[in-house]
C-alpha cells in the first residue's frame, strides 16, 4: 500500500501519515534537531570553560528539579586563606533562538549559580542592541565560531539561594567541609557509587582510608520533617580527619 503526507492546513504544524494513528508533530521535531544540534557544542564549551575560567571541574546537563544547565563550571577563587569557590552556568545556543528568550533563560541560573553566560554560535559578533540587553539583564557573553569560544561580555558576580548552590554542588560529587569550609569530592565519576569517597558517621574508618566523613543532624531533620528518614547531612573532608580527628587522643 502506497503511503502518502497529507499537507497541513496554514498554521496547523502537523503532518499526518496515511496510516491510521501515525502522527509526527513537526514543531517537536524542529525542537528535537535544534537540541542535537546544541548538545555537539557542549563539549566544546565545556573544555573551553574548564581552562579559560581555570575550573577544577567543568560538566554538561547538570541540575535539579528546577532545570538543567548545559555547562557548569567550579573554580576556587578563596585564595590561601579560604576554601570559597565560584559556580559558572552556560547556557549553550546555535545562534537560532530569539536572543531576549535565551537571555531570560541564562539569568534565571542565577538561583544556582555565581556567575551566568549565555553562549550563541555565530559568524557575526553581537549587535550594540544584543549586549545592551545583555549588560542590563546581567549576563555574561560568549561567541562560539569556528570552534573557538570567546568571552565577549564577562557576567556580575550573583549570590544564589544557599541550598539550591549546595543542591547543585553535591550533584557535582562535591560536599563542603563544615569544619574547614572547603570543598571535596565526595564519590567517584562513576555511576552507583554515591559518597564513595566519604563514610558513614565513621571517623576511624575515614582515617583507616583516606576518606571524608557524611554525618546527619538527626534533632533538627526531626524538627523540620517529623520523620524518621534522615536527610539533613553534612560533611567532613579528609584533610580536616586527618588534621584534627587522628591527633585526638586515643581512649584507653
Amino acid at each position: 500500500m502506497a503511503t502518502r503526507w497529507n499537507v497541513p492546513n496554514r498554521g496547523c504544524g502537523v503532518y499526518t501519515h496515511s496510516y491510521p494513528g501515525l502522527r509526527t508533530g513537526y514543531p517537536n521535531l524542529v525542537t528535537m534537531m535544534k537540541t542535537t544540534r546544541e548538545r555537539r557544542l557542549y563539549p566544546l564549551v565545556q573544555r573551553w570553560v574548564k581552562r579559560h575560567f581555570r575550573c577544577f571541574r567543568a560538566e554538561v546537563n547538570r541540575g535539579l528539579i528546577y532545570g538543567r544547565i548545559d555547562v557548569i563550571g567550579v573554580r576556587d577563587v578563596g585564595g590561601e586563606l579560604s576554601g570559597d569557590v565560584e559556580t559558572i552556568a552556560v547556557e549553550v545556543k546555535k545562534g537560532t533562538a530569539p536572543f531576549g528568550t535565551a537571555s531570560g533563560q541564562t539569568l534565571g541560573y542565577n538561583v544556582y549559580v555565581n556567575r551566568v553566560y549565555l553562549a550563541d554560535e555565530r559568524d557575526k559578533s553581537f549587535s550594540p542592541d544584543e549586549l545592551q540587553i545583555a549588560s542590563h539583564l546581567g549576563i555574561g557573553l560568549i561567541q562560539v565560531r569556528a570552534g573557538q569560544c570567546k568571552e565577549v561580555l564577562s557576567s556580575p558576580f550573583y549570590n544564589p539561594i544557599p541550598k539550591l548552590n549546595l543542591a547543585l554542588l553535591e550533584k557535582l560529587r562535591l560536599g563542603k567541609c563544615q569544619l574547614c569550609d572547603c570543598f571535596f569530592e565526595t564519590s567517584e565519576v562513576r555511576r552507583g557509587r554515591r559518597y564513595s569517597k566519604v563514610t558513614t558517621e565513621n571517623i576511624k574508618k575515614a582515617e583507616n582510608e583516606e576518606k571524608g566523613v557524611r554525618f546527619f543532624l538527626h534533632d533538627i531533620d526531626w524538627r523540620k520533617r517529623k520523620t524518621k528518614y534522615y536527610s539533613e547531612r553534612r560533611f567532613i573532608c579528609p584533610d580536616c580527619v586527618y588534621s584534627f580527628f587522628s591527633k585526638l587522643p586515643q581512649k584507653a
